[in-house]
């Protein structure tokens, strides 16, 4: 993955055809937000692999959006007596849910706070204020298109 290795803190979920992938728990580091949008990018680009492979086994093509949001979440063992589950909860979740809901195919929606972390060496393609559930008023969204400094990875395509 670019010439330094991303990693995920955890895969928080599956939910449905979507993953949840968490980074800064347990531990927070200071460059969770870049490292964030590094991954985005590098799952972005493993596409056209993706889809190199489908087409020799004659499956359509895939796509995905992804949506970024930084911000302080509740982690922890959450469940019952018959079934826990370590996982995250809050509004940053919800957000970021949302905006991964707004990203059309090919497309990594970050939030002003994501933006903000990694304002220094992210790269953007444009950005919008959008109405979201849950959310009074608009909020600023931006569309990455790379990330510069030691993670040094841009879209393809």
């Amino acid at each position: 993955m670019g010439k330094r290795e991303q990693t995920i803190d955890s895969i928080d979920n599956f939910v449905g055809d979507a993953i949840v992938a968490v980074f800064g728990v347990p531990v927070v580091k200071p460059d969770d937000a870049a490292r964030a949008v590094a991954c985005a990018v590098e799952m972005q680009n493993a596409m056209a692999s993706v889809n190199a492979a489908n087409g020799d086994k004659d499956l359509p093509p895939l796509d995905m959006g992804i949506g970024l949001n930084t911000g302080d979440v509740v982690a922890g063992n959450i469940g019952s007596d018959l079934r826990v589950k370590h996982s995250v909860i809050g509004s940053p979740v919800n957000i970021a849910a949302r905006l991964e809901s707004l990203a059309s195919g090919g497309q990594i929606f970050a939030s002003d706070a994501t933006f903000a972390e990694a304002r220094d060496i992210v790269r953007i393609a444009g950005h919008l204020n959008v109405k979201v559930k849950g959310v009074s008023g608009t909020i600023p969204v931006y569309e990455i298109s790379g990330i510069n400094g030691p993670f040094n990875v841009h879209r393809i395509g």
